[in-house]
């Protein structure tokens, strides 16, 4: 019953991390495409309440993990948590390391600086690494989740 819990629990944070990653490039990107000046205005909002969104739901999913290596004791649940620590790692620097400097360049008007160029590019290769390190951790969750063979 309690792997049955954890397993769901796990499954549930990494489908809703990964899930919220996709959608963010989805809308973010469309928003550009449709309106640039609405992109310009609502991005960096999206931005900013995604990052709070995934802190959570890392720190969800490397809970439930954690737990679920308890009980299980399972190789596989350990290379699972070693998966989801690295997309955290990734998500809680990426407001610091990144986001809170594309900030202040933004509010104070030099998005079209060189500087803001890089950062919005290192922005990107974290976001699509963390996807990639989230890919393989749902291929991970089968041999997690699965319960010790006796």
């Amino acid at each position: 019953m309690i792997r049955s819990i954890l397993a769901g629990w796990v499954c549930i944070a990494w489908a809703l991390w990964l899930g919220g990653l996709g959608a963010i490039f989805l809308f973010v990107t469309r928003l550009f495409l449709v309106d640039n000046d609405l992109g310009v205005r609502a991005a960096p909002v999206l931005f900013l309440v995604f990052e709070r969104y995934q802190l959570l739901v890392a720190g969800l999913a490397l809970i439930g993990t954690a737990l679920l290596r308890i009980v299980l004791r399972s190789s596989g649940a350990t290379i699972l948590f070693w998966l989801l620590g690295a997309a955290a790692v990734l998500a809680a620097l990426e407001p610091i390391a990144i986001t809170s400097r594309l900030e202040q360049l933004r509010t104070t008007g030099r998005t079209n600086t060189p500087q803001f160029e890089h950062l919005h590019q290192d922005a990107t290769i974290v976001y699509s690494t963390e996807t990639l390190i989230l890919l393989a951790a749902g291929f991970a969750l089968p041999g997690a989740i699965r319960p010790r063979q006796k």
